[in-house]
């Protein structure tokens, strides 16, 4: 019985990093400092983005989904605190044509993973965008054909931006 007692009150000492609080009993260490957030796009509108950003933090270009692909990869990175209170409103910016830029506000709710590592940011048909924190690649939520890497339809492609956001010339 004492030796089972010893060992069991024996854990071997973890290094302590910056920023990680240590794991109570059988938790994973919780992160206390900002980190950075791989920005990854679904684009599940008719045509493609030529290029979107996050409160201002660039997120790349978004090809028309496909039922195995989201359209998007991932772009470096958004700063995000562990322990802020959500939902937090989130500023999406995108443009179709290079000339012409739309915003919306997005809704970012949780929950917040332990280990937060990606922002998925979904452009849905109807015009709306959710946001969400992932420890895993995100999802894609629809799974739809597609004509071609810039179309969904071969003709008739339309899209909600001028419908449900701000639009207008130049940047």
């Amino acid at each position: 019985m004492g030796l089972s007692m010893l060992v069991a009150c024996n854990k071997p000492k973890t290094e302590e990093k910056p920023g990680v609080r240590p794991a109570q009993a059988d938790e994973a260490p919780v992160i206390t400092e900002p980190v950075s957030l791989e920005i990854d796009g679904f684009n599940y509108t008719d045509l493609y983005i030529d290029s979107f950003e996050v409160n201002g933090q660039g997120g790349g270009n978004l090809f028309v989904s496909s039922p195995t692909s989201g359209g998007g990869g991932g772009v470096c990175c958004m700063s995000f605190s562990p322990g802020t209170n959500l939902p937090v409103q989130l500023r999406i910016k995108w443009t179709r044509e290079r000339k012409r830029w739309c915003e919306k506000e997005a809704l970012l709710t949780g929950p917040v993973p332990a280990n937060p590592r990606y922002l998925g940011v979904h452009f849905f048909p109807d015009g709306h965008i959710e946001a969400e924190i992932t420890e895993n690649d995100p999802e894609p939520r629809l799974r739809l054909e597609r004509v071609d890497r810039g179309k969904r339809k071969q003709s008739g492609n339309a899209v909600a931006d001028e419908q449900t956001a701000r639009c207008k010339d130049g940047y």
